[in-house]
This record gives C-alpha cells, sequence and structure tokens, in this order.
C-alpha cells in the first residue's frame, strides 16, 4: 500500500502503527475479519495473532467452527491469551465438542472471558468450569433462548482459592451443576478476591423444580441478582458492599405464599436498587432495618415505583401501606420513576407519590419521571401510546374507586417548605397526571419556598404542549411567577426575581 495514489499524499500512515496500535485495532473484529484484512499488506501479516482480545466468533464458519477456532488459538503468538471473547449464534456450534474446546481455551486466559451465545439460540452443552483459571475476569451467558438455560459443571477445587485472580464473575442463562446449599461455598471460597458478582437467569439443575438458598460471604463491591425466581433464601454477608441490585427475584414465592428470608450485612452500602416483587420483610443486619431505613442518613433517594395490575386508590391509603414507610427527614433530593400501565387502569399516582412526600419533610428538589406509565407492557418501554385528547382520555379510563376521593386526600396536611424546585418528565395531561400536579403545587398546597416547575413531555406529543401549558395556567396560576414554554419545549414556571429578593430579605430580617 506504500505509495499507494489513491491515499493522501502517497502514504500509508496505517502500516506504520506499532504493533501493539495494530493488536489493539485488530482485537474488535472477528479472527477471520482480522485474517483477510492482514492479507491487504506485508506489515499487517500474523499481526492478528498480537492482538489483546481473541476475537472468535462463528458466523462465518457454521460447519467447521470447531477447526477454525482450534486453528486460531494454535496460531496464536503467545502462550498466554490476554481475553478470549468467543460469540456463538447456530446450533451446530453448540455440541460437547465446542463445551469441551472452551474449556482448553479458558485455561490460557490471563485476562477476561467472555462467552456469549446468541439470541434466539438454544442452550451451549453442559461446560465443565476448569478446576482452576488465572483469568480475572469471567462472563457466561450460556443460551440465547429465555426458555431454556445451559448447564454450567462447578467442579471439586484443585487448590485452595483455584480462582483468586479473578475480580469479576457475571452468569447469565445458567443452570448450576451444584448442590442448592453449596453454591454460596463455592463462591465464598474459591473466589476471595471477588469485587463484582452478577447472577442472571440462573436456576439450579439439583434443586429444579424445588427452591433453594443463596448464601454468600464475601468481601464484595457490587452484587446484581436478577430474575432468579426460585430463591427462598437471600442472605448476604459483605461489609465492603457498596451497589446492591435485586431485580424480579422471588415472584414465585408469592404464588406459593413461601416464607423468605432476606438478611443483608453491608455496613458500607451506598446504592440500593431493588425491582419487582416486594417482601414484606427485609433484613439488613444487625439491626433488621426494612429496605429504605437504611436510606436515613442519606441525603438523596432514587427509586423506581411500580404499579402493579390491580391497585385501586384505597389499597394505597390504607393504614398498614403508609406506616410501612419510614421517615426519612435527611432526604434533601428524591427522584421517582412511577411504572404503570395507565390507559388500561386507573392508577393511584398521586396517591404513592404523597407516601413518598409526607415521609420525606425537607425535600428541597423533586423529580417524577412518568415517561413509563403509557405504555401497553412492562418488557419494552417503547410500546408507548398516547392520549389524543382529554375526551379520548376520559372515555378510556375506567371508574374510579368510590372508596377514595382525591379531592378530600392528604393534600392539605402535607407541608415541604423547603421544596425549590419540581421537575416532572414523561407528561402527557391526563387526569391523573393532572391530580399530581394538584398534589404538588395546587389550590391548597402550601410551597413558600418554590422557586420553579419544570414539565416535559415526549418527543412524540411536542404538538400537545402548548395544551398543557394552557391547561397549566388556567388550573395553577401559582401567583409571585408566570408560566412560559422553554426552548427546550417545556412548560416551565418561575418565581418572579420581585418575590425572591422580598423573599430573601425576610429572611435576612428573621436572621438578624
Amino acid at each position: 500500500m506504500a505509495g499507494d495514489p489513491r491515499l493522501p499524499g502517497g502514504i500509508d500512515r496505517i502500516s506504520g502503527l506499532t504493533d501493539d496500535l495494530l493488536g489493539h485495532i485488530l482485537s474488535f473484529m472477528p479472527v477471520w475479519e482480522a485474517v483477510r484484512l492482514s492479507a491487504l499488506s506485508r506489515r499487517w501479516r500474523g499481526a492478528w495473532a498480537h492482538a489483546p482480545v481473541l476475537n472468535i466468533s462463528d458466523k462465518q464458519h457454521p460447519d467447521r467452527f470447531l477447526d477454525f477456532a482450534g486453528a486460531a488459538l494454535a496460531r496464536y503468538g503467545q502462550p498466554d491469551i490476554p481475553s478470549l471473547a468467543v460469540t456463538i449464534g447456530r446450533r451446530s456450534s453448540l455440541g460437547p465438542a465446542t463445551a469441551a474446546w472452551l474449556r482448553g481455551a479458558m485455561e490460557h486466559v490471563v485476562g477476561s472471558i467472555r462467552v456469549q451465545v446468541d439470541r434466539h439460540t438454544p442452550p451451549l452443552d453442559q461446560l465443565v468450569l476448569p478446576r482452576s483459571l488465572r483469568a480475572t475476569a469471567m462472563a457466561l451467558d450460556l443460551s440465547g433462548d429465555v426458555l431454556s438455560k445451559g448447564v454450567l459443571v462447578l467442579p471439586e477445587p484443585a487448590e485452595p482459592a483455584p480462582f483468586r485472580r479473578m475480580t469479576e464473575l457475571s452468569l447469565s442463562s445458567v443452570r448450576l451443576q451444584v448442590q442448592p446449599d453449596r453454591l454460596g461455598e463455592f463462591l465464598s471460597s474459591c473466589f476471595p478476591q471477588l469485587r463484582k458478582l452478577r447472577l442472571r437467569k440462573v436456576c439450579n439443575v439439583a434443586a429444579e423444580p424445588r427452591l433453594w438458598p443463596l448464601m454468600l460471604d464475601m468481601d464484595m463491591l457490587e452484587l446484581e441478582v436478577d430474575s432468579i425466581h426460585q430463591l427462598t433464601v437471600l442472605q448476604v454477608v459483605a461489609a465492603k458492599l457498596r451497589l446492591l441490585i435485586v431485580r424480579h427475584c422471588f415472584e414465585s414465592l408469592a404464588v406459593l405464599r413461601a416464607d423468605i428470608v432476606f438478611k443483608v450485612f453491608a455496613p458500607g452500602l451506598e446504592v440500593i436498587s431493588w425491582t419487582g416483587w416486594f417482601p414484606k420483610q427485609l433484613n439488613f443486619l444487625p439491626d433488621a432495618q426494612c429496605l429504605l431505613e437504611t436510606c436515613c442518613g442519606a441525603d438523596r433517594l432514587d427509586l423506581c415505583v411500580d404499579i402493579y395490575d390491580g391497585w385501586v386508590p384505597s389499597m394505597v391509603s390504607k393504614q398498614d401501606f403508609m406506616e410501612r414507610m419510614p421517615h426519612l427527614p435527611n432526604i434533601r433530593t428524591l427522584s421517582l420513576t412511577i411504572v404503570a400501565i395507565l390507559r388500561m387502569l386507573r392508577s393511584p399516582i398521586g396517591e404513592i407519590v404523597f407516601c413518598f412526600l409526607r415521609r420525606c419533610p425537607n425535600l428541597t428538589l423533586l423529580h417524577i419521571d412518568l415517561s413509563t406509565l403509557h405504555q401497553f407492557t412492562r418488557q419494552d418501554p417503547r410500546y408507548l401510546v398516547f392520549p389524543e385528547d382529554d375526551a379520548e382520555t376520559k372515555a378510556a379510563k375506567p371508574c374510579q374507586d368510590r372508596e377514595y376521593d382525591p379531592r378530600k386526600a392528604h393534600k392539605y396536611q402535607l407541608r415541604l417548605g423547603s421544596l425549590r424546585k419540581i421537575r416532572i418528565s414523561g407528561f402527557a395531561g391526563t387526569d391523573a397526571e393532572m391530580e399530581l400536579a394538584d398534589l404538588l403545587f395546587g389550590i391548597g398546597a402550601e410551597r413558600s419556598a418554590l422557586e420553579g416547575i419544570s414539565i416535559s413531555s415526549f418527543a412524540q406529543l411536542k404538538g400537545r404542549i402548548g395544551r398543557i401549558a394552557q391547561k397549566m395556567r388556567a388550573r395553577f396560576p401559582l401567583v409571585g411567577g408566570r408560566w412560559e414554554i422553554s426552548s427546550l419545549e417545556e412548560s416551565t414556571w418561575t418565581k418572579n426575581n420581585d418575590g425572591l429578593e422580598r423573599s430573601n430579605a425576610l429572611r435576612s430580617t428573621t436572621i438578624m
């Protein structure tokens, strides 16, 4: 390519790169593409064999994947593989021979291991984990079929802490072949340096279809447990744990009405994310606190609230639900994401928001995200449906629960004297959303410190923002400020400067 007139100045600058840079570029390509590319220049020949990531896919070699993968591994330019990434998308590549080759290849890796079975592909044949590994990170996704999982056999350790170098482990769509009560013991004893653990759609071969416990005693920093429905016990002892994510676990127990044990000892916990079924007892040892009580010392709280089908306002107003909310006086910033199928059901949005606001009396900033309300399914928020006009919205909404009158709610008992800014996103102007606005800054809502309100809708509803702004001006005049439509297609209310000056002067007088 040197002196090629088609290049500016006739100079081949790519071939002048160092071996490390060439290898880094080629590591982003599957091996077969990197080999073909090396034919373009003598300088590139064999550069793929020094790439920091050996990227192997069966896309171009469906019938002789093992031959190609074996040859690539044999011709790699060094005995240790920095990182290995294997992608399998064809049924013909999923047999026991592939699993055996994978096991052998993993033993050469000193960096990261990633095995991905593509979407709509059956599970990989039984994969036996090596008795020890030198890798520092491993991510195994053994099935692309949502209804099946690949079998992963956990070996008897050949030595103490055989995976001592590994700091990150992710298992997805996996059936573990291990005694139900020994998974936690295996992870805790074999992975002493593990800092990030992710278990998604994991079940236990020996326990199916029965329930099984998961007890972890590790120095992890991050733990994610996602879509493990067979858990009856989740117990975590991790003094350094900072991030805990629990998604869609325990659902089968809700149907079976089985007792759930959830215990966490994590004094350093900073972030909690919980999605899905919410058991009554969540014990954060040693004080047996509930989930939200662990946030009492925080000044910011971000929550996603999923309103289940069948909820009506009277359910939310019941005393037991209200009293289970802990008092959170230190929270200054509150962000709530509300998930529901609004068009199909009368969702008690205002009542649920009220439950959180009454427990956070010293708020200064409030954000409520309604963008996942207008959808047909919780599985994909892209399936949105929008009201065409107010008449259609009223016609589509079922009758409200007669036991609860939002006009006689506890709005007038809600005092948020420190609240300065309110932001609502994903606002479409439905009746339920207007009731929420009425709760936040309607007539009777005392908001002496309020300085600004921002209300944004969807990109698909740009033409509706003007009508939303008109409705806001008419229903919420808010003396002392003005409503406008910003350049960002938002309806905003801003307190007048003279009002701010009078407020500041009043504060100064009070302090003096």
